[in-house]
């Protein structure tokens, strides 16, 4: 898929595109906690993009996928922080 064809928030499979996002940033986020290392979110948005096959065919969709990796950040966050407290530190995710 290319990044310019993703759905926009108006498409109906926008919620499940969303999520896929919050997925892959998640996935990333355990990677960089495991490796005791920071990541900010440009090369978030690289390696989203990379995990869900997407190419980032033009500046304005590399534009549009960063906004989208910077809004729904703390949210893949938040359910990575209620996911430790209920599985005692323990990652059981799936990805996508």
């Amino acid at each position: 898929m290319k990044a310019s064809e993703a759905p926009t928030i108006r498409h109906p499979s926008w919620n499940q595109y969303r999520n896929r996002i919050i997925a892959a940033i998640a996935d990333v986020e355990v990677m960089m906690q495991q490796l005791g290392k920071g990541i900010n979110s440009e090369v978030l948005t690289e390696e989203v993009a990379e995990r869900l096959m997407m190419e980032i065919d033009t500046p304005e969709a590399y534009e549009a996928l960063l906004k989208l990796v910077r809004a729904t950040r703390a949210i893949a966050r938040e359910g990575l922080r209620m996911t430790r407290e209920e599985q005692g530190g323990q990652y059981a995710l799936l990805l996508v």
